[in-house]
């Protein structure tokens, strides 16, 4: 997978682990995504760590 489309990932964990938040833009392109969301403090501290978790998870180049 293109390093970028992890982004679509993160967008994923993000709304699974705190719905609450608002997906404000995605962005796919180049050697990084970018993920930009709103919300309550501590709901975007929630998504962050459910990110991190599945993004760590991935098999491949060490992190």
């Amino acid at each position: 997978m293109t390093p970028a489309l992890f982004a679509t990932v993160a967008a994923n964990e993000a709304e699974k682990a705190a719905p609450d938040t608002t997906l404000v833009d995605v962005q796919m392109i180049g050697s990084a995504g970018r993920l930009y969301i709103s919300g309550r403090a501590e709901s975007v501290r929630a998504a962050r760590d459910a990110i991190v978790g599945v993004l760590s998870a991935v098999e491949g180049r060490d992190h």
